[in-house]
């Protein structure tokens, strides 16, 4: 079953669907210029199965604070979809260090106990807060890292990968953003 991303549905039914699905979610922490970057991750990781994600540029109450400019919305909304997300996710390109929010959905959901990784893309440097994180360095470990998501266990659980997600022929759908073999 392909996971859903949580953000589409309104608040009333995202807090009961987080409750009943009972299967990881994970926020994709991005800065906005990579917003389709962000979207090809949360297809990728939904294509899988089983692992839900939570997109913010879907969320309609989050982007509807964000178009009138009002902040108190904006951080409720994305603490909203923190709170309701197993993991997160920060995707890491050059853009990201102009970011404001990245940093600041970090925090929180580090104090909140969730579970932190980082998905540094091509030929960036990563800042030194990132490196407390799981580092995800290429598409190799991003599927070693939904395999491990998909079946409950911890970064030290064995690397046992579904034929689905070792398969690499050809062009990879993230081949762009990430290095194959890392």
């Amino acid at each position: 079953m392909a996971g859903i991303n949580r953000a589409l549905y309104e608040n009333r039914i995202l807090t009961k669907a987080a409750a009943s699905l009972n299967r990881p979610c994970i926020f994709l922490s991005h800065i906005s210029v990579d917003k389709s970057t962000a979207i090809a991750i949360g297809n990728y990781i939904t294509k899988q199965g089983d692992i839900d994600i939570y997109l913010d540029i879907n969320d309609k109450e989050l982007q509807d604070s964000v178009n009138s400019g009002d902040a108190i919305g904006i951080t409720h909304f994305i603490e909203r979809g923190l709170s309701n997300s197993t993991h997160i996710m920060c995707l890491v390109s050059a853009n990201t260090a102009r970011s404001w929010w990245v940093p600041y959905e970090l925090g929180f959901a580090k104090n909140a106990g969730a579970y932190l990784s980082t998905l540094r893309f091509k030929d960036v440097e990563l800042p030194a807060y990132l490196e407390i994180s799981e580092v995800i360095r290429g598409t190799k470990s991003l599927n070693e890292y939904l395999s491990r998501v998909r079946s409950g266990l911890g970064k030290a659980a064995a690397r046992t990968l579904t034929e689905t997600l070792i398969s690499h022929t050809g062009e990879h759908p993230l081949d762009t953003y990430l290095n194959w073999n890392e």
